[in-house]
């Protein structure tokens, strides 16, 4: 009878396979117990959407939809934190709510284009 190798199980660069589970861990405690991002969770969990990426030629936008139509369109500023542009897509969010007008960083009245997300 031939026995198999046995392969060493491989962890992840950095140790970071052994600390990612305590870190889940500690961010849903986190996000359970603080109302940090209370408007982008509730529209998340009533159909909506965020999306932060890159819209070309825009480096670095931040959009909310509701499901039927955008709400927000933010521009990341320059070394803006990600978590930065998160708190203020939220707030952006409480506003465009509250008022039912579109917070619109990227079209902006001194620009030739226009941009529809």
């Amino acid at each position: 009878m031939e026995r198999g190798r046995k392969r060493a199980r491989r962890s992840a660069p950095g140790g970071l396979g052994r600390n990612l589970q305590s870190t889940l861990g500690a961010n849903r405690l986190q996000a359970r117990s603080s109302p940090a991002w209370a408007h982008i969770q509730a529209l998340i969990e009533s159909g909506g959407q965020i999306m932060i990426s890159s819209i070309a030629p825009i480096r670095g936008v931040a959009v909310a939809h509701d499901g039927t139509k955008t709400l927000v369109m933010l521009r990341r500023r320059t070394a803006e934190a990600i978590q930065e542009l998160l708190a203020r897509l939220d707030v952006a969010i409480a506003t465009a709510k509250s008022t039912g007008s579109l917070v619109d960083e990227i079209n902006v009245k001194s620009s030739d284009t226009r941009y529809e997300i």
